[in-house]
């Protein structure tokens, strides 16, 4: 499988980032999935969690094919063998069949599978350092409210409270190393980790009052912003 459901499993992790619950302060946003899919740790993670799926999807088979053959015994036998001997063979069928339900359970079951717990393992240390470069930019760029706009669908947002390049440079300080910058959409002006910060103001603006076009967009009127500083 190349997207398991660990993929789908990672972004229930992804969580809201706020300084206080109850601040009406400045608000501003990060792209959580964006920010996931451009840390090599988490590609390491998803290719180590293949392998696993992979392996135990192998073993799945391997077991399907041995009580095919067994009901293909069964039927061949089924005219000459004894009452006896079909009561042996029909258990042999419901055990095998029975190990293969327990046997998916154990490794693929939503939440107490091992490929869920091996995710979580592996995956909650990386989320906990994103959470880290997050708070980091919001306390430097004096924001009181962080919120994960993959998680929702705004109709219409101000995309000079987009923190999601800010926070992409911040990773590696938390000690995450990014993959090679891909842009989300079409927006040809997205730039590198490593874009320097200094000329934007804590509002997103360059120091020169425009609108600072390193922000990731969001496909819809800017016009009539729903995110405002207060």
């Amino acid at each position: 499988m190349k997207y398991l459901v660990w993929m789908s499993l990672l972004f229930s992790f992804s969580p809201v980032y706020i300084g206080d619950v109850y601040a009406q302060g400045k608000m501003g946003y990060v792209d959580f999935q964006y920010l996931i899919t451009q840390i090599q740790s988490v590609q390491d993670v998803q290719t180590e969690l293949e392998k696993l799926s992979r392996d135990w999807t192998d073993r799945l088979s391997a077991m399907e094919d041995s009580v095919a053959l067994i009901e293909k015994d069964y039927e061949a036998l089924s005219i000459t063998l004894t009452k006896s001997g079909k009561n042996v063979l029909e258990k042999n069928i419901a055990d095998a069949k029975q190990k293969i339900l327990v046997y998916r359970e154990q490794k693929f079951s939503p939440v107490t599978g091992e490929l869920y717990k091996k995710q979580q393992e592996l995956l909650q240390p990386i989320l906990d350092k994103v959470k880290r470069a997050i708070d980091n930019v919001r306390l430097k760029e004096k924001y009181d409210v962080v919120f994960d706009i993959s998680t929702g669908n705004p109709v219409s947002i101000d995309k000079r409270f987009d923190l999601t390049l800010l926070v992409l440079e911040e990773l590696p300080a938390v000690g995450l190393t990014t993959v090679q910058i891909e842009g989300r959409g079409t927006d040809s002006n997205l730039k590198a980790p490593g874009t320097n910060p200094a000329n934007r103001t804590p509002s997103g603006r360059s120091s020169k009052g425009t609108t600072n076009e390193t922000s990731k967009p969001v496909k819809e009127n800017d016009s009539d912003p729903a995110i405002k500083d207060n």
